[in-house]
């Protein structure tokens, strides 16, 4: 593939993108390609000027953004073309290739072919005109069609179904990016919030705010609103002070519903998908919203949504095994003042019942977002198992009381500011408890096996 078409994929990319955020990018851009127009006339001097230009861009734009995963594919790919930060290269596009949700199957092998290319013992001098430097045209076409409307799909609720999806979905309707992030309303605004999220829906819908909440319920019972708003505000103050993780500038509108039906309706109607089998929820960062069943003494499902929408603020990209597990252990943990306490759940319950093909913790921190979905009906057990794995380590972590220093050090030290520099998720973890990974994974496995006798022992 020659860089014009490498070039176009990331200019589809920065549709996706909200305006701002849209032209740092272009910027960094337009030096990667200059970079690799150097290298390719053999222009080394100019080349390692303008690279040096690139990661000052770089430093300036995850000062303002963080690391986002196109600006660690494009720092990724050009670190590949210079000697001395191949390593980082290698390993900044194999975190794209494991946090990226948004790749297909043509995805994850471009980039394990580009992977194993940078790694090579003895890699070959690369050259930007004859080497795929980005992903394939075809890979950018179906990411645009996933992407086109702009929508994440974190789809997980906290109740157990047979069949789960968490994957990104096929719009129903376009619906551009601009138009979604338009719907944003600041926190100034609250009225304006709600007033904008009930002409959406149909007559007869009521809702009411709660802090940075704007509640709407489709029957004309505004108190059962105030009440689900109230059960999600309980969430904000552990969510702030343990993990850092709270609303940026905007309302966060949620659409409550009776039945996971009209869940899958207002999926259709108010963003233009058509949800995977098993949803109770979803969440949309585009427009700071979030949708599902729940009700004034049960929003854990909607909990697990807006940990997906609101850790995005600081942790642009983050890895399944933190990010899922949290939610879902969310979902599940009653919320105090100051932190959550967590306890044995159903989560644990499906661990327990398949714990014969349980990851290790090795495994769990390499795991990719697709190694969370289920292919089909027969490899949902595979999937449960590395869903409830994520979920229990994170209260294994807890229990340990490392689990906001496991967080803090993944979030700010997996990756230094220019990118150059990255600590792996296993050293994180062998770091903050003090253990090889082979002697963690021993002492969950015997953890968890007392907590499970404990818990039996009691019935």
């Amino acid at each position: 593939m020659k860089l014009a078409r490498s070039g176009a994929f990331l200019f589809l990319v920065l549709g996706i993108l909200s305006t701002a955020i849209a032209q740092d990018l272009a910027r960094i851009e337009v030096v990667w390609q200059q970079t690799l127009d150097a290298l390719s006339r053999d222009n080394a001097q100019k080349a390692q000027a303008l690279f040096a230009d690139f990661n000052q861009e770089v430093r300036e734009y995850v000062r303002a953004n963080g690391r986002t995963w196109q600006v660690e594919y494009l720092v990724g790919t050009l670190n590949c073309q210079f000697h001395e930060a191949r390593a980082s290269g290698g390993k900044l596009l194999l975190d794209v290739l494991q946090n990226n949700r948004g790749l297909n199957r043509d995805g994850e092998e471009e980039l394990k072919r580009q992977i194993a290319a940078c790694t090579a013992s003895s890699p070959p001098r690369i050259s930007p005109l004859d080497t795929n430097t980005g992903l394939p045209r075809d890979i950018a076409d179906t990411s645009a069609h996933f992407q086109g409307p702009g929508v994440h799909g974190d789809m997980k609720g906290g109740y157990p179904f047979k069949y789960v999806g968490e994957s990104l979905t096929v719009p129903v309707s376009p619906m551009r990016p601009s138009e979604l992030i338009a719907r944003r309303v600041l926190l100034s605004e609250p009225q304006k919030a709600l007033a904008l999220a009930l002409a959406r829906l149909p007559v007869g819908a009521t809702g009411g705010l709660v802090e940075e909440f704007a509640v709407t319920t489709n029957s004309r019972d505004q108190s059962r609103a105030i009440g689900i708003g109230n059960c999600l505000q309980a969430y904000i103050p552990p969510l702030k002070n343990q993990f850092q993780i709270e609303s940026p500038a905007y309302m966060v509108t949620v659409y409550t519903t009776d039945t996971a039906g009209e869940v899958y309706e207002y999926a259709r109607h108010l963003h233009g998908l058509e949800l995977p089998p098993g949803v109770i929820a979803y969440s949309v960062s585009e427009d700071m919203s979030l949708a599902g069943v729940g009700a004034p003494d049960a929003c854990g499902s909607m909990a697990h949504e807006l940990v997906h929408l609101l850790i995005k603020n600081r942790l642009p990209v983050s890895p399944a095994w933190l990010e899922e597990g949290l939610a879902s252990q969310v979902a599940v943990a009653t919320p105090e003042s100051d932190r959550f306490k967590f306890s044995w759940s159903w989560r644990d319950d499906t661990l327990w019942r398949l714990r014969g093909r349980r990851p290790s913790v090795a495994e769990l921190l390499a795991e990719p977002w697709t190694s969370f979905n289920a292919a089909g009906f027969y490899d949902v057990d595979r999937a449960a198992v590395v869903q409830a794995m994520a979920a229990v380590f994170i209260r294994y972590l807890d229990y340990k009381g490392v689990l906001s220093a496991v967080y803090f050090a993944v979030r700010d030290q997996h990756f230094s500011a220019d990118l150059l520099q990255c600590k792996s998720y296993r050293e994180i973890v062998e770091q903050e408890l003090g253990k090889n990974i082979d002697q963690i994974d021993a002492d969950f496995l015997i953890w968890f096996y007392n907590q499970a006798l404990s818990r039996h022992h009691t019935k």
